[in-house]
């Protein structure tokens, strides 16, 4: 009993060779825009908080002025009146 060998795998063609760059191009693109977008959020939110830091002594004097939220009731469509019937 002889041992058969594996057949070899054929060698990738330029169109594939092609095809895994460019693959491999945009993955590497699309994880840089997301760190870019990363780091920007996290610039935000460290300059929105130093910003906020203040925003106690406003309220005390009162030049922050609330405005009364008015609430909304449900109702029904008549479509779900008809359904309900």
């Amino acid at each position: 009993m002889g041992f058969m060998k594996r057949p070899k795998a054929p060698k990738p063609t330029a169109q594939e060779l092609a095809v895994d760059q460019r693959q491999s191009r945009m993955i590497d693109e699309e994880i840089a825009e997301g760190e870019k977008r990363l780091k920007a959020v996290s610039r935000g939110k460290l300059g929105a908080s130093s910003l906020l830091t203040g925003i106690n002594k406003i309220k005390t004097l009162g030049a922050i002025t609330k405005t009364p939220v008015t609430k909304k009731s449900y109702t029904p469509s008549s479509s779900m009146k008809a359904r309900d019937r």
